[in-house]
């Protein structure tokens, strides 16, 4: 909760707190649908640049009491909306589609009296968990958190020290390929995988925290995906 939002909180009258939903569709192809339970003056909401169109939406269960499992909360949309109903059937139901809920009090939105990106009440990070039911005037969506997903692990990748699993770039022609490429390296000196100078058509990663050095510097930020810093067991 930013520092604003704890002040106002504070104090004795209220000013009308706005939910705002964020759906990821990026990992079938699609961008973000933002989207909020009712217009504002017949407008969509906006808030830090974004536009949040009005969609008919009834939010409930995302307390947490600090005792028992972590909470469920369920989603009430219409099913009348055309666009939003090609979304779910393209989408397999929505089921894994990452889901956030930001609140902020009214004043705080781009046409509030206060316009603050950063008055944010702590964000809600959800999973969409399955569709509990569908008829012909609403749909009802389960969410689960981020860290209550059935057979999923933390960080859900495998924990590999001394490897990174990002994708290199490769040859193609004459050129480098970074199509389905991971690692942003893009620069022109290339090594061998055993890390020693070389031309472009011998270009490899060995996949250390050295290449990574090698490529983008001793003491850059480094994007190497493994976990170098994990210890080895030892019984």
């Amino acid at each position: 909760m930013s520092d604003k939002i704890n002040s106002q909180a504070q104090e004795l009258a209220q000013d009308a707190i706005i939910s705002l939903f964020e759906l990821d569709t990026s990992r079938t192809g699609g961008g973000m649908v933002r989207f909020a339970p009712e217009p504002i003056n017949g407008q969509p909401v906006r808030f830090a640049g974004n536009e949040y169109f009005a969609f008919p939406i009834q939010a409930s269960g995302f307390e947490y009491s600090g005792k028992g499992p972590l909470p469920r909360p369920k989603l009430t949309v219409s099913s009348l909306d055309m666009a939003f109903m090609a979304l779910v059937l393209s989408t397999d139901d929505l089921v894994g589609m990452p889901i956030r809920r930001l609140r902020t009090y009214r004043r705080h939105l781009d046409d509030g009296t206060d316009p603050d990106p950063g008055a944010l009440f702590p964000v809600d990070y959800f999973v969409v968990e399955r569709k509990t039911s569908h008829n012909k005037t609403v749909m009802q969506f389960e969410l689960s958190s981020a860290l209550d997903q059935e057979g999923r692990g933390i960080p859900a990748r495998q924990i590999l020290r001394d490897s990174c699993s990002h994708r290199y770039r490769f040859r193609s022609g004459a050129d480098f390929s970074y199509e389905g490429v991971t690692c942003p390296y893009s620069g022109e000196a290339c090594f061998t995988a055993g890390g020693e100078p070389t031309t472009a058509d011998n270009d490899r990663c060995g996949k250390r925290l050295s290449d990574c050095r090698l490529r983008f510097g001793q003491y850059a930020e480094l994007p190497f995906y493994g976990f170098p810093g994990v210890g080895r067991f030892r019984s």
